[in-house]
């Protein structure tokens, strides 16, 4: 019986460890990447708000090629729906919708994620003589959820990443197309 106590009274107190130290934890992730495109915002800008170009560009394209994709809305920029379903665990499924829009500048995108609840991302595009700055951002809040945060430890890496790797995939598309 002392045992089962005892053993209570460990978990309890591993319990109130991870309480703890989960709530210490970022509650949001917040990162941003950017890179300097040799190209006028209006030969980047369509990369961004046209979902039927993702694509070309997106990591998690190149992860699975069998990713089912489904588009409502407009053909581009604000109200454009894209819906996504794919088996491998990195891709997963879900749907982004553009909710804002500054037409060669700024783009606000909410993206929810299936299973994984909802987060924003934007595209910012700094144009200074024949350069664009384009800036991706991401935002996800976990608020009390503690295995999200821990989750946004690593994410935030694997997020860093996967958007280097599409901003040098939209840098090269821009500055090849004449």
């Amino acid at each position: 019986m002392k045992l089962i106590f005892k053993s209570l009274f460990v978990l309890a107190i591993l319990l109130v460890i991870f309480l703890i130290g989960g709530m210490m934890l970022p509650e949001k992730l917040h990162l941003e990447r950017s890179v300097v495109i040799h190209k006028k915002a209006d030969s980047v800008y369509p990369f961004v708000s046209d979902f039927r170009l993702y694509n070309l560009w997106s990591p998690w394209a190149k992860i699975d090629s069998d990713t089912v994709y489904k588009y409502e809305g407009p053909a581009r920029g604000k109200g454009s729906i894209m819906h996504w379903s794919s088996e491998h665990p990195q891709v997963g499924k879900g749907s982004q919708k553009i909710l804002e829009e500054i037409p060669g500048q700024y783009l606000k995108n909410v993206l929810v994620f299936s299973g994984m609840g909802k987060a924003h991302s934007h595209f910012k595009l700094n144009e200074e003589q024949d350069a664009t700055t384009l800036t991706w951002g991401f935002e996800m809040h976990f608020g009390y959820n503690i295995p999200g945060r821990v989750f946004g430890l690593w994410m935030a890496d694997e997020v860093a990443e996967a958007y280097d790797q599409g901003l040098l995939s939209i840098k090269q598309l821009a500055e090849a197309k004449n």
